[in-house]
This record gives structure tokens, sequence and C-alpha cells, in this order.
């Protein structure tokens, strides 16, 4: 490959691609390998993928990727996760959890954790396969165009997606595409496709449009919305909390007459689930926000729930959150 300014094949990010999953194109488009086209743009000091390029791309990484495609600055910086600031998260942090963004766990070039999801129907049907941002939330847990669960580690042997290490430790003709495992080489197109459960008509229906807001959301309304999202996740984190020990699952399982046993309380945050577990959450945390007022009353008058847990660690909440659980704090004299 030419070492000049513009390479011979410089492929445009696809509508919603991740950054990750555009720079493996380019590489593909242009018949190198990854690592040695990472080792052109950045040197042997400065590998991009010993860190979540996604979550965080450093300008020296947009800009050397941007001067050979051709591609604006503002376009490749679209393809990052950073574009969901003030809609499912408030504060850019560049460590630790941030919230609805499914950790990748990076030990060197290796992920240790299962932060990338795919709908082997969406890979299926495109003309080039690629990897979308959507699938890097929490709140992804299924597709909404094929209503077919989101797989987040390879179907056949279970190893975490990691498309970016597919021509790791093989000559380029043997170099796997995008949408095969790196570690056993199966088609991500040939996963099975299971319809959700979600066990209410009224749930799903607010599922879909959720989504729906997510894939539609312009940063105009992302303030108007991020305030749904903020309780949305505070839900979940409630159900999985010690201090609650399962009750409000218990509840909730029980109105919506789920067969389904109890996610054990941890300290971990919904996005270190597996995506069977954050299913299972999302879906509760859903039914209690069809009728927020009514669902939690009936949860705190049965000790499912205690004022504190609902407000704990929750700074930012919205004042129609806290109009309804306020209601809560006078444990003594009832509901007011």
């Amino acid at each position: 490959m030419a070492y000049g300014r513009l390479w011979p094949a410089h492929p445009k990010p696809l509508p919603d691609e991740l950054l990750s999953s555009w720079i493996v194109r380019v590489a593909e488009a242009n018949a190198i390998k990854v690592q040695t086209m990472s080792r052109m743009l950045y040197g042997n000091q400065r590998t991009p993928w010993n860190r979540d390029i996604d979550r965080f791309a450093p300008k020296w990484l947009l800009d050397e990727i941007c001067r050979h495609t051709g591609i604006g600055y503002r376009v490749a910086y679209r393809t990052t996760l950073a574009t969901y600031r003030s809609l499912i998260y408030r504060k850019r942090r560049l460590s630790g959890q941030l919230q609805w963004i499914l950790p990748n766990l990076s030990y060197g070039t290796h992920r240790k954790g299962f932060g990338m999801q795919f709908c082997p129907a969406c890979l299926a049907e495109d003309e080039t396969p690629y990897f979308r941002k959507q699938w890097r939330l929490a709140l992804y847990t299924y597709c909404p165009a094929h209503q077919a669960m989101l797989h987040d580690a390879c179907p056949a042997c279970s190893a975490p997606v990691s498309y970016f290490r597919k021509d790791f430790g093989r000559q380029l003709e043997e170099a796997l595409d995008i949408g095969y495992c790196h570690v056993c080489g199966f088609d991500f197109r040939l996963g099975e496709c299971r319809t959700p459960n979600t066990s209410d008509e009224d749930v799903h229906a607010r599922f879909d449009s959720m989504l729906d807001s997510l894939a539609n959301a312009t940063p105009a309304f992302y303030s108007a919305q991020y305030g749904f999202f903020a309780v949305l996740h505070q839900l979940c984190q409630v159900m999985c909390m010690r201090q609650n020990g399962g009750r409000l699952q218990i509840f909730v399982n029980d109105q919506m007459g789920s067969g389904d046993g109890v996610i054990r309380p941890a300290s971990r945050s919904i996005e270190n689930l597996r995506i069977g577990e954050r299913h299972r959450l999302l879906v509760m945390a859903l039914w209690l926000l069809v009728d927020l007022d009514s669902k939690l009353a009936a949860a705190w008058q049965q000790k499912a729930v205690r004022y504190n847990l609902l407000i704990k660690d929750f700074d930012d909440k919205p004042g129609w959150y806290t109009d309804v659980v306020h209601r809560f704090s006078h444990w003594r004299k009832g509901l007011i």
C-alpha cells in the first residue's frame, strides 16, 4: 500500500457504523492486515486496539484515518459512542463504567467482556456486513427490525466478538471476513434468530418505541429523553441491589405472571450482565414504567422496595420521578 495521503480504497462509514468496524473495513478494502495498517497509521508505540476506541477515540486516531480516507472529522466522530452523550449518559468518562454502554474489558488486544452484540439477520441482509453503534448499548437486547434477540458472543464457541482480531496470526489470504468469529470461524449470519420474550404486549410496544427513539433521537430532544433513560437505569439498578434482596423482582414477576427466577442481586451494574439477564431486567423495569405511580405504590405497600433505594446514588433524577417516589418517604404514615 502506498503511504500517500489518500489510499486507493476509502469506503465511507455505513449508517450507524461503529468506528472500529469502519477501520477494519478500510483495511479489508485495501487488502492489508488490520495490525499492519495500524502500524502504518500510528507506529508501534500507539496501537488503537488496546483501548475501547468506539467509546473514546483520541483526536490523533481520528485525524490519521480521516487523512487517508478523505472522510471529514465530524463524520468520523459520529461513528463513536460519544454521540450518545446527553441522551443516555451525562458526562464523558475515560475510564470506569459509562451508563448504558457495554464494556469491552480489554486486556491488551484481548477482550474478556461481552461488549459487542450483533443481529444475525442484519448481517445477512447487509451487502457489506458491518457492526452498528446501537449494538454497543445495554438497552439493545433484540433487533426491532427483525424482532430477533441479539447475540453477545459467538453462538458456536461463546467467545466475545472481536472482529478486529480476524487476521491475527493468519496470513492475509487466510484472514476472515468481519462477519466471522475470530476464534472458531463461525459465520455470525447463521446465528439463531430467537423471538424476544416480553410477557406483555404493552411492555413490548414500549420496548419497541424506546429502541425506535434511540435510533431516531436528535440532539434537540436529548435533554427531554434523558430523564426516561436515567429512571429506567435506576429501576434496573434497584432490582439488582443486594439491599433489595430481589424483592422488587419477585413482585414484578408475580404481577406479570412470569415464571422467571430472580436475577441474583450483586454489585454488578446492568451493563455487566449477559444479554439474557439484561433483557429480563429491562422488561421488568419497562413494565413498571407503563404506570410507575400506581405500580411503585403497590410494590411499596407490599414492602418490595424502600424509598431510600429508589433514590440511592441517583443525583440527576428528573422532577417527575422525584414527585412519584417522594410519596413513599413517609413510611410511618402510609401513602399520602
